[in-house]
């Protein structure tokens, strides 16, 4: 889920979300104007996820959200070449 804050409700939106069991992971992002927040949450089906975007939607500090799903994966390093992290 990508989630946009307002009024300033970034870390307490991110705190609140953490409390849910389903959410896995929370991060803040920069780049996109719209986008805050990086949330991670498993759910067993369609009818969970639009509970949760639902209550996401409700929350004071919450502009909007928008979900997307990885349906495939394409490949996955197992880590960063040593070039990389001593261009670093």
């Amino acid at each position: 889920m990508l989630i946009y804050t307002r009024n300033g409700k970034t870390d307490s939106v991110a705190k609140q979300l953490l409390e849910n069991e389903e959410v896995t992971y929370v991060g803040k992002s920069i780049g996109e104007h719209t986008i805050d927040l990086r949330v991670e949450i498993i759910v067993k089906d369609n009818a969970e996820l639009l509970d949760i975007l639902e209550k996401v939607k409700a929350m004071e500090g919450v502009q909007d959200t928008v979900w997307s799903e990885i349906v495939s994966v394409v490949g996955k390093k197992r880590s960063v070449p040593s070039r990389v992290i001593d261009s670093l």
